[in-house]
């Protein structure tokens, strides 16, 4: 992948989203007017941070008295956005049937119409490139809920299909580096 466009420095949340009480896990976003499909919902913003700066990052959060919790994603393989504490886009939860979907590097739209009252969330398999992440789930979205959510789900035959290209941008590399080794071309030098 080339190198990502700058991320904004502040996060950005829909004016009909704000955070509220979540059946899914604690708190959550939610709509208060209906949002249509295709609008932007979420544009995370933050610093682009190395592999090694995030560990860093991690290691040096772990020494406090009272760890500070470090919301980040991985934009590529080397590269993870850093948001600023206490951004309301921390609280979106995951679901397996989520109502948004990833939309470039930084953004995640309505993957449908939400309707006033819904909560907004997406899909942590969309996202989640930690090894060993692993998430017990407590989405209730019946039958499409995988009962745990992980750092692999990007291989699922069912959720490429279901996402088409609507990962985030290392997942969606790794999508794209599997297809064209497995149509018999070699991934690009990088």
């Amino acid at each position: 992948m080339d190198h990502p466009p700058p991320p904004p420095r502040q996060c950005w949340l829909h004016p009909a989203v704000a955070p509220g009480r979540s059946p899914i896990a604690g708190t959550g976003l939610f709509a208060s007017a209906p949002v249509p499909a295709g609008t932007p919902v979420s544009r995370l913003g933050g610093r682009l941070v190395s592999t090694a700066e995030l560990l860093e990052l991690f290691a040096e959060a772990a020494t406090r008295p009272d760890p500070a919790y470090i919301d980040t994603i991985s934009v590529t393989e080397t590269l993870h956005l850093v948001m600023p504490p206490g951004a309301p886009n921390h609280y979106g939860n995951h679901s397996c049937d989520p109502n948004l979907w990833w939309a470039g590097h930084y953004t995640l739209t309505a993957r449908r119409d939400i309707p006033a009252g819904a909560e907004v969330t997406l899909d942590y398999g969309t996202v989640s490139t930690a090894p060993g992440f692993r998430l017990v789930c407590a989405c209730g979205s019946g039958p499409l809920c995988r009962g745990v959510i992980t750092d692999e789900d990007w291989r699922r035959p069912e959720l490429r299909r279901r996402y088409g290209g609507h990962w985030i941008p290392a997942h969606a590399d790794r999508i794209a580096r599997e297809r064209r080794t497995s149509h018999g071309r070699p991934p690009p030098h990088g």
